[in-house]
C-alpha cells in the first residue's frame, strides 16, 4: 500500500533537449497543429479555475474524474501491449514500459485523497457519476486500442493526450504544493507526460500534412485535446 513516504520509481529516463529539437522537427506536420492546440487549451475556463483554488476541497471535482483517467489507461495500455501483431512485436516493450509506468498511478492519487479527506474511504469513489468529458477520453483511448493502428495511437494518446496532460499537471502541480497538498503523484507527471508525449514521436513515420493519411492522424491528434477530462471535468461546475 503506498502512502506518502512511499519512494515512487520512474522509469523514464532523462530527456535529451537534442533529440528532443530532433524528433520536433522530423514531425512539424504532427507537432505544430498539437502545439497550437495545448497554447489554445491553457486558455480555457479550468486553469482560471485552478489558479483561483484556497484549498484542496475545492480541487476534489477534478480529483475524483482524474482518477478514472489514471486508473483506466494502464488497463487500456495492456489492450494494445496484448494485442500487438507478430508483425510489430518490435513495440512491446515501449507499451510495456508505457503501461508499468502508469500502473500504480490511481493508487498515489486515491492515498493523496484520503489523506487530505477528500473521500471518506476509498469505496467513496465507486459513488462517483463519470462526465461526458472523461467517459469521451476514456472510450478514445479504448477504440485506439482496439483498432491496433499504432500511428494513430501514438500522435493520439502519446502526443495529443499526454501532451495534455503534460500542460495540466505542470500547473497543478505547484498549485498543489502552494496550496500545502503537494504529492509525487502531481510531481512524477510532469516528468512522465513529457516523456510520453515526445518519445513516442520516434516510432512513427513522417507524413506530408496534405495526404489523407496526414489529415486523418492530425484529426485524431486533435479529437485527444478536446475528450480530456483534466481540462473539461469542471466547465459545467
Amino acid at each position: 500500500m503506498l502512502d506518502a513516504a512511499t519512494p515512487h520509481y520512474s522509469p523514464y529516463t532523462k530527456i535529451d533537449a537534442a533529440t528532443i529539437a530532433l524528433l520536433r522537427d522530423r514531425h512539424a506536420w504532427i507537432v505544430e497543429p498539437i502545439y497550437r492546440a495545448s497554447d489554445m487549451v491553457l486558455n480555457m475556463p479550468f486553469f482560471d479555475w485552478l489558479a483561483n483554488i484556497k484549498t484542496v476541497q475545492e480541487f476534489k471535482p477534478a480529483a475524483v474524474q482524474l482518477y478514472y483517467h489514471s486508473a483506466t489507461f494502464p488497463k487500456v495500455m495492456g489492450l494494445m501491449l496484448g494485442h500487438t501483431s507478430m508483425a510489430e512485436n518490435w513495440m512491446m516493450p515501449f507499451y510495456a514500459k508505457h503501461a508499468y509506468g502508469e500502473a500504480d498511478h490511481h493508487e498515489m492519487l486515491m492515498q493523496w485523497m484520503l489523506r487530505h479527506k477528500l473521500l471518506r474511504s476509498r469505496e467513496e469513489i465507486n459513488e462517483v457519476i463519470t462526465t461526458l468529458e472523461t467517459n469521451a477520453c476514456v472510450n478514445y483511448a479504448y477504440q485506439m486500442a482496439i483498432e491496433q493502428d499504432r500511428d494513430k495511437w501514438l500522435v493520439g494518446l502519446n502526443s495529443g493526450i499526454e501532451r495534455c496532460s503534460n500542460d495540466f499537471f505542470k500547473m497543478v502541480a505547484p498549485k498543489m504544493h502552494a496550496i500545502q497538498a503537494g504529492d509525487s503523484y502531481f510531481d512524477v507527471h510532469v516528468e512522465a507526460d513529457e516523456h510520453h508525449s515526445i518519445m513516442g514521436l520516434d516510432y512513427i513515420e513522417s507524413f506530408d500534412r496534405s495526404t489523407f493519411r496526414g489529415q486523418q492522424l492530425i484529426s485524431k491528434a486533435l479529437v485527444s485535446r478536446v475528450r480530456n477530462p483534466q481540462t473539461k471535468a469542471l466547465d459545467r461546475v
